[in-house]
């Protein structure tokens, strides 16, 4: 009985502390949830970078409350316009924490809520963009696109003002004229093709896939190659990238050095740019009589760009010799030789007058064209001498009977009979023919020119130079004498007399 009733009581006890509990709870969340609710992120909910799932909205208040200092004193906002990027001053920045948290849905990405001020953005590029004359409406803009980018919340942001939006002039940023020679009407139609192309912005540009279109046929490579290296001297005066750019064989002869773009369509030698800026440009191209004029308009860039040879070496070409059997004497030029050069192109970037970065653009290497020179396989044979006769070069006489002795003086460099034919100063084995006033010259019909005979010595007699006779009988005994200094016989001289007439003896 005492069990029973024991267990009765227990049993109203605990429901009636069960009933308590639960109406206490359910006082609670009424309360919460009916009367006074507490908002709350779901899943998956972010802030910029910032996992915000299931918090309590004051609670991420109070959190990005705290962050936005931190945030200000670390951030940075790259800022591009065209060539240059600066780093935007974020002292004055505002983060909207209330609005921010107060915009967010609940499982989805939200972004940060910004505010930055005009008078800032206006001097900011007043400053580092000078050469951009911006509105009031482009000042306005840009601030909106600058709060746009912060929206991530991230610790570094990068962002681009200069799109095509800016109601900035346009202007040249690069001009050059080459001097050409155009002979086809192919080269106008691709001339004419070629001005006013839009270079829109981050777009890629190819030479050759421009002239496919085109489909021209009476055009040469040649002048193709003169149309692309106009071009691309416009490009290095500036940011443009270059994607692919070739060079030809041979140093041109009316490009200048370090600015050819070689075109081959066979080979798909082809002039391919980039265009790197977010707003986009205009190429022209004009042709005159003897010269061909590329520029490129578009919003002004802040940096200038020049173009440097910064070491250029000219390389002489070799020597070859080739012997052949179609050649029989002396040698033949194949090829006269072309002499190479070896360059390196820089490009300098100005800020004003300051240099920014000195950049190599490219290292054009031309070789050289050897000389080629053909040779016979072997030497000729020298013709067979002839015999000398008295009174010619080479002519000895040892024993003095008149008669040619058997051996023939060679004659050196300046003596009657040398012939060099090869210019090597060495005799080649002939004998000149006398000219005249040389021993043996006959000119028979008298015009100055050897007849191709050769005059014999004449027999000396009584009196002239060289008579001899021995025996005293008047007539010559000998040839000649051997030597002009010998001795003459009294009988040779004409006789001498004295004033009385008698005849002079020794």
């Amino acid at each position: 009985m005492d069990n029973k009733l024991f267990g009765m009581a227990f049993a109203a006890i605990f429901g009636i502390a069960v009933f308590v509990f639960g109406a206490a709870n359910a006082g609670a969340y009424a309360v919460d949830n009916w009367l006074f609710p507490t908002e709350e992120f779901g899943d998956n909910t972010y802030i910029g970078t910032t996992d915000v799932s299931n918090m309590e909205v004051e609670s991420a208040t109070m959190m990005f409350a705290g962050q936005s200092e931190t945030w200000r004193a670390n951030a940075e906002l790259h800022v591009t316009y065209q060539d240059a990027t600066e780093i935007y001053p974020l002292e004055n920045a505002e983060v909207l924490v209330d609005e921010t948290v107060r915009n967010a849905e609940t499982g989805a990405q939200n972004s940060f809520i910004f505010r930055l001020s005009p008078d800032t953005t206006r001097s900011f590029l007043a400053e580092y963009f000078p050469v951009a004359d911006f509105s009031e409406a482009d000042v306005e803009a840009i601030n909106g696109k600058l709060e746009t980018a912060l929206q991530g919340g991230q610790t570094k942001t990068q962002v681009s003002i200069s799109d095509d939006s800016l109601s900035l002039d346009r202007e040249k940023v690069a001009d050059v004229v080459f001097p050409t020679t155009f002979s086809s009407i192919g080269s106008s139609t691709v001339i004419d093709a070629l001005n006013g192309v839009q270079l829109a912005a981050g777009a890629q540009f190819s030479f050759l896939e421009f002239i496919a279109q085109l489909a021209v046929t009476d055009v040469s490579d040649e002048e193709l190659t003169q149309i692309a290296s106009a071009i691309y001297g416009a490009l290095l005066q500036t940011n443009y990238l270059v994607d692919e750019r070739s060079i030809g064989s041979q140093v041109p002869a009316s490009i200048p050095l370090g600015q050819e773009a070689a075109i081959n369509r066979q080979l798909g030698i082809d002039l391919v740019f980039t265009n790197p800026n977010d707003s986009s440009f205009t190429l022209n191209l004009t042709k005159a009589s003897d010269s061909l004029n590329a520029s490129i308009t578009g919003y002004p860039f802040v940096y200038s760009y020049a173009i440097d040879l910064a070491e250029q070496t000219d390389i002489q070409p070799r020597l070859i010799k080739q012997y052949s059997a179609f050649v029989t004497s002396g040698n033949q030029v194949d090829e006269i030789g072309v002499s190479g050069t070896r360059l390196n192109v820089t490009r300098t970037i100005y800020d004003g007058n300051e240099t920014v970065e000195v950049e190599t653009v490219s290292n054009d290497f031309y070789p050289p064209i050897h000389r080629v020179e053909v040779y016979p396989l072997a030497q000729p044979a020298a013709p067979e001498a002839t015999v000398p006769v008295a009174g010619e070069p080479g002519f000895i006489d040892v024993n003095g009977d008149g008669i040619h002795d058997g051996t023939t003086t060679v004659p050196t460099t300046g003596q009657p009979g040398f012939v060099d034919a090869d210019g090597d100063g060495v005799h080649d084995g002939t004998v000149a023919p006398p000219t005249a006033g040389q021993p043996g010259f006959v000119d028979d019909n008298g015009d100055g020119i050897h007849d191709g005979t050769t005059a014999t010595p004449t027999i000396p007699t009584v009196g002239q130079p060289g008579f001899i006779d021995e025996n005293e009988d008047g007539i010559h005994d000998v040839p000649a004498a051997t030597d002009p200094s010998e001795e003459q016989n009294p009988i040779d001289e004409a006789p001498e007399y004295d004033k009385g007439g008698n005849l002079i003896t020794d």
